[in-house]
């Protein structure tokens, strides 16, 4: 079983662990999960859901992608107990954090000023940059060469 979860790691993971290569990976990815996350957000403002729920709804849906597509192509994944603990956490703190920025950025932006657009870039970016930091460090950490992932 031990080797059956090292072959799949090995035939899933990314050819380089190379933050260069990562960034690269990780900013198609997420050009991706943005269409996903933005669009919905924009059919949902369309079809009348508030803009706090619409934001949070977004994320998720986007999020689910990205998340799926960077294990797959971006990150090399364990696919273990703990590393759905801590994409959990990271997502739990991404998603307070793109919330509160979203929020407050549409509180200073004024109206005129496309407000809903400006608040999603600003969050989007904000919590993109957190979101890649704490993957690499906390979620995909790297297996040292020889090593079988736990």
């Amino acid at each position: 079983m031990g080797g059956e979860l090292t072959a799949q790691v090995s035939a899933t993971a990314p050819s380089s662990n190379s933050v260069v290569t990562q960034l690269w990976r990780f900013g198609l990815v997420g050009c991706v999960g943005a269409v996903v996350d933005f669009g919905s957000l924009q059919l949902m403002i369309r079809a009348g859901v508030q803009p706090d729920v619409a934001r949070a709804v977004s994320f998720l849906f986007g999020s689910t992608v990205a998340y799926l597509l960077n294990r797959r192509f971006t990150f090399p994944s364990r696919r273990n107990t703990r590393e759905v603990v801590a994409v959990a956490a990271v997502y739990g703190a991404t998603f307070v954090l793109i919330l509160g920025v979203n929020l407050l950025t549409r509180t200073l932006v004024p109206d005129w000023a496309w407000p809903i657009t400006v608040a999603w870039v600003v969050s989007q970016g904000i919590g993109t940059s957190f979101n890649f930091l704490a993957q690499r460090r906390l979620v995909f950490r790297p297996v040292p060469a020889g090593v079988a992932p736990a």
